[in-house]
């Protein structure tokens, strides 16, 4: 019993610790208030699903989406979603446009 306490003690304090060093929303660094490129857009909230190299994966590939699509049609499909692919409202309305030129221009 005593190794279950001990066990929860120190999961308990490296959830203190981790939570402790996450920010709070105050100030931002210079860094973080910059605006992320395309591929640093696509990277974060597309690869997971369309592939590292838009070569797809559990989603289609992107390699040619601009031949398929316009721009105003991504910037549609990233915010309503298409097929299995939800809604993509969550990711700030300007990366969503730079996402979508940049997506526009893979042909």
């Amino acid at each position: 019993m005593k190794k279950v306490g001990v066990a929860s003690l120190v999961c308990l304090s490296l959830l203190f610790v981790v939570t402790a060093c996450q920010s709070t929303g105050g100030e931002k660094s210079p860094a973080a208030t910059q605006t992320a490129g395309p591929q640093d857009v696509y990277l974060q909230h597309c690869a997971n699903c369309h592939g590292g190299n838009l070569e797809g994966g559990f989603g289609p590939a992107l390699k040619k989406v601009g031949s398929k699509y316009a721009k105003d049609e991504i910037l549609h499909i990233i915010q309503k979603g298409k097929g299995n692919m939800p809604s993509q409202d969550y990711v700030d309305k300007k990366d969503q446009a730079t996402l979508a030129e940049w997506l526009s221009q893979q042909k």
